[in-house]
């Protein structure tokens, strides 16, 4: 009997030790949930946390957005940096539906002075603009052909007849004019640039200058001027290094008035080149057939060019 009770004691025993182990493998598993848990909601909050601390860094970034005056500062600032050109470039004209493309060699001075020889199939120039930004000297060689005018809208070809040649020296020297105005706006778009608005206090000018955030570069510059019945839009594109200065060697200028368009490609350019001002005034070649025609100037009131 006695044996019976201890057999019968020893399966209790190993029975009563394998309800307990039984046992401590259920609390295991519930400190395991238990700490699958706590380490879920633990990386749930480290991700809360990334995402406020994220949220607070853009808060950052947008405050350290330049201002409008900051943009205008540094528009002033590239502007300074290119003061004249002189090179090479294919110049597309479209105007009243047709269109046409010339090599050009073009020399370009502040804050007016241009000088354009389109040159023909063999290399000669076959017509030759200058202007010293009052007055406009044409030759053509090949027909003996000379004139000599007084700049106005009605006398100069697009876009010369839209814009001052201060404007449009600026154009060509990879720059923007900037009209008169009271009021600025600064906006930074999703596409990561900025957006500067001008406008003057009369409600007839107004200009939209986009840049590339961060370098500064002139993407494009809308101009509407009702004082002056213009809108023109520019834009810059493929900036290469030239000198050491970020040069947009593709420039297009636009009008919405009228189907007229202006494309420069430039080739092979020098800035800053010294030149003198005698290259801006043609003397008229002898026994050249010359026409001088005095148009009166139309003084308006001009987009602000130093």
């Amino acid at each position: 009997g006695r044996k019976i009770k201890v057999r019968v004691g020893e399966v209790n025993r190993k029975q009563g030790s394998g309800i307990r182990g039984q046992g401590s493998v259920r609390k295991k598993e519930k400190n395991s949930l238990r700490l699958m848990s706590h380490v879920l909601l633990f990386t749930l909050f480290v991700i809360y946390l990334a995402g406020c601390a994220s949220g607070r860094h853009d808060l950052k970034v947008r405050e350290s957005f330049p201002k409008a005056d900051e943009i205008l500062k540094g528009l002033e600032s590239a502007r300074e940096r290119v003061c004249s050109l002189k090179g090479l470039a294919n110049v597309k004209v479209v105007a009243g539906g047709n269109g046409a493309s010339v090599k050009e060699v073009m020399v370009v001075k502040r804050p007016g002075k241009m000088r354009l020889e389109t040159i023909g199939l063999f290399g000669s120039p076959i017509l030759i603009m200058a202007t010293d930004g009052w007055m406009l000297t044409m030759h053509m060689p090949a027909e003996n052909r000379f004139s000599r005018k007084e700049l106005s809208s009605e006398s100069v070809p697009f876009p010369f007849n839209l814009l001052a040649a201060g404007e449009i020296a600026d154009i060509f020297l990879g720059s923007t004019p900037v009209v008169q105005y009271s009021s600025n706006n600064i906006e930074y778009p999703d596409n990561g640039n900025y957006l500067l608005t001008l406008g003057s206090s009369d409600g007839l000018k107004k200009q939209v200058i986009s840049l590339e955030a961060g370098t500064f570069r002139l993407l494009r510059s809308e101009i509407k001027d009702g004082e002056r019945g213009i809108a023109v839009s520019i834009n810059y594109s493929d900036y290469q290094d030239v000198s050491g200065i970020s040069f947009p060697k593709e420039i297009k200028v636009e009008s919405s008035l009228n189907p007229a368009s202006l494309l420069i490609r430039y080739e092979d350019i020098e800035l800053n080149p010294e030149i003198g001002d005698e290259l801006f005034e043609l003397a008229p070649p002898e026994n050249s057939d010359r026409s001088d025609k005095k148009i009166q100037f139309i003084e308006s009131k001009r987009c602000r060019v130093d």
